[in-house]
């Protein structure tokens, strides 16, 4: 009995050292905090006022190279939804951030996602209809919209909205959420879906992208658009078609998810309008996102 109770004893005084090195490293972490905080607010001075304050292409390259070191006992996502939320709140410190999100009545809404990915504190609006939040966004009602990917056959494209605004404002800067993780593993009660973050903000290369390309042709057939794209350097994902008219001179609308990083000024822009020609009625960057990370790792 007095060896069990000696045992028992040692137990509780090693609880006791190995909680008191949790308080100490919880001090740091706390004293890292405040100091990350100051530097942001160094940041936020030398930005000065901008109108919108995510930097997602960075906020990439952080989670890789933080998830490419090792992670040790660490479980599976915490440090993404660690970083995630405080990326979000010290967003939120630089300026007013207000999100907009499609969460109809009937079917696949991204309000979980979006929550998961702009933490507890980042103000969310709900819009009913894709529209409904780009039109939002062009009045300056929110910094930006989390919608659905687009898919062939929906009624009222998204994207045909943004290729039809010649200036080319509104883009896809990012997708959430920023890791694919395993079922149950995530805040969403169903699975948990992709959604796409669009904004008056234009992606930045990452090493690791992916991007959108929105055409609009005439007597272009979708298997030689496929072959056009791939002739100008494009490595095609998914081309969507969708058909503006009845007619054979009706123009049909492309939707051409590449692989790589493509920016406004790409050279095989070029090369796409010199091949097409007087068939060639709209080319339109539509920015892109940079590749999730995998089940939280890269």
């Amino acid at each position: 009995m007095a060896t069990k109770t000696a045992a028992t004893a040692s137990d509780k005084q090693a609880l006791a050292d190995l909680r008191s090195q949790i308080d100490q490293i919880d001090g740091v972490i706390h004293d890292m905090l405040r100091e990350r905080s100051e530097v942001i607010d160094e940041v936020r001075k030398i930005k000065g006022k901008q109108q919108i304050y995510i930097r997602p292409g960075r906020e990439a390259q952080m989670m890789r190279v933080l998830m490419g070191r090792p992670q040790g006992k660490i479980p599976e996502g915490l440090v993404v939804r660690i970083w995630r939320e405080m990326i979000s709140a010290f967003t939120l410190l630089e300026g007013n951030t207000k999100v907009g999100v499609y969460a109809p009545e009937k079917g696949l809404g991204l309000w979980d996602v979006a929550r998961d990915h702009y933490g507890a504190f980042t103000p969310l609006v709900e819009y009913k209809t894709v529209a409904a939040a780009i039109k939002a966004l062009r009045e300056n009602k929110i910094t930006i919209a989390v919608i659905p990917p687009p898919v062939q056959g929906e009624k009222d494209s998204w994207w045909s909205l943004l290729a039809a605004d010649k200036s080319n404002v509104l883009t896809v800067f990012q997708s959430v959420p920023s890791e694919i993780l395993k079922a149950g593993r995530a805040n969403a009660r169903n699975v948990l879906p992709m959604g796409l973050v669009i904004g008056k903000l234009y992606p930045e290369l990452t090493g690791d992208d992916r991007s959108y390309l929105a055409l609009q042709c005439t007597h272009v057939p979708e298997a030689e658009m496929k072959r056009l794209l791939s002739k100008a350097g494009y490595k095609v994902r998914q081309l969507l078609v969708q058909p503006m008219g009845r007619s054979a001179s009706s123009i049909t609308a492309f939707m051409a998810e590449v692989d790589g990083f493509v920016g406004r000024s790409d050279t095989r822009l070029g090369r796409l309008r010199a091949m097409m020609g007087s068939r060639l009625q709209l080319l339109s960057p539509l920015g892109g996102y940079p590749v999730p990370l995998k089940n939280g790792r890269r």
